[in-house]
């Protein structure tokens, strides 16, 4: 009698435990439960740097966006020498060169962070802006030696 009356009762319980209302349409989440809030990613865009030259020295960019529309360029490098490395987004393609769009801060040992919300002449740039951008990241030796030291591609240009 135990053996029949614990199947039983442990089927009974899990039919009890799901009902219709609490299902969710993954397709369309919302549709069961109005009061849901789907939570959204961050979008989050890496650029990987490129060594340029001789250096040696690679990293990460990272673009992050922030609620008003502004970008956190977030730059971490490897292999480079933990002097100062001044950083540049750059109009045009990195193999045809371009002049300076957006200064970033300085690398300093071999990290940076920067928030962009306007170029360099002024004008503004959102991050959604920044995504189609038609441009390049250049980090240098250093403030008295213009030399590049990695780069790469973003925007437009990295696809």
């Amino acid at each position: 009698m135990k053996k029949v009356l614990f199947p039983s009762i442990f089927v009974l319980l899990i039919l009890i435990g799901c009902s219709e209302t609490e299902t969710i349409d993954v397709n369309n989440p919302n549709t069961s439960d109005p009061d849901s809030e789907i939570p959204t990613a961050v979008e989050r865009v890496d650029y990987q740097l490129e060594s340029f030259g001789a250096s040696g020295v690679t990293g990460t960019a990272a673009f992050i966006p922030n609620e008003d529309g502004s970008t956190t360029i977030y730059i971490q490098l490897e292999n480079a020498s933990q002097g100062i490395h001044p950083a540049t987004l750059n109009f045009g393609n990195k193999d045809g060169g371009g002049t300076i769009a957006v200064t970033l801060t300085e690398c300093e040992c071999a990290i940076s962070e920067t928030l962009v919300t306007q170029l360099d002449n002024g004008a503004a740039i959102t991050f959604v802006e920044l995504m189609g951008f038609d441009g390049h990241l250049n980090i240098y030796e250093s403030p008295s030696d213009g030399t590049i030291i990695a780069q790469t591609n973003i925007g437009s240009n990295a696809f």
